[in-house]
């Protein structure tokens, strides 16, 4: 991944959004960070793995000092209540507020149903399913306040189709697919977007950061309650 110039961004369509990344040490999500800071947002840059975190903001900065007040890192576990209304706070304390949420922290957990312990279950819905509500229902508030705003949730393919031996993933990520449904239709009122992303096997997580990006901007604000696949076909078999 390049360095971002953010001063020589070619697109400002997220000129000074505060955008939100949960899961943005890992691929998809530092892909995100990337992106949305080149296209003019100020990025929160949250991971459970504090270091991973802050490698991205290394990355994206390089050695522009003049753009640290940009890009902030956080050490954030979703399923920590306490810990998300505290990184909320430091958002707000910093930039006023926050326009997008990008929910994309997730765990994976496979197995057969009689061999999956109630521990596990409790894993992978925590992470993947109340960690994405927990975020959502602490940032609506500011959402509300400001009548606008968009959320973006990661699903999956898996939460669309039947595979051998996925019953804990596949299960978590059909509720994130239901859950954004409706959300966007409690939040529509307020003009505050929703929308999920159901990636499937593909090239470079650039593509998924890109219909971030879209979903994020103000060029699409007649999308809500969708949910994007990007499979290369594979669903429409």
């Amino acid at each position: 991944m390049t360095t971002v110039k953010l001063s020589e961004s070619w697109s400002q369509v997220l000129l000074d959004k505060v955008v939100f990344v949960t899961g943005a040490g890992g691929g998809i999500g530092s892909a995100i960070s990337h992106t949305c800071a080149l296209h003019g947002a100020r990025v929160v840059v949250s991971d459970i793995n504090k270091a991973a975190a802050d490698k991205v903001v290394t990355d994206i900065l390089g050695n522009q000092n003049e753009a640290s007040d940009r890009i902030m890192s956080l050490e954030l576990d979703t399923v920590d209540e306490q810990a998300i209304e505290q990184a909320v706070k430091k958002v707000v304390d910093k930039w006023g507020t926050i326009h997008v949420l990008v929910n994309a922290a997730a765990d994976f957990t496979l197995g057969l149903i009689e061999n999956v312990s109630a521990d596990a279950w409790s894993h992978i819905f925590n992470v993947n399913v109340r960690g994405y509500a927990l975020m959502i229902k602490h940032i609506v508030p500011l959402l509300k306040q400001q009548r606008s705003g968009s959320i973006i949730q990661f699903g999956s393919i898996s939460g669309l189709i039947a595979q051998a031996g996925f019953v804990p993933y596949n299960t978590t990520k059909a509720a994130v697919i239901q859950m954004t449904r409706n959300i966007a239709l409690d939040l529509g009122p307020y003009n505050i977007r929703c929308n999920s992303i159901s990636p499937g096997c593909i090239g470079t997580p650039q593509e998924i950061a890109n219909m971030v990006v879209f979903l994020a901007s103000d060029l699409c604000p007649f999308i809500t309650g969708a949910n994007l696949t990007a499979d290369g076909g594979y669903t429409t078999i």
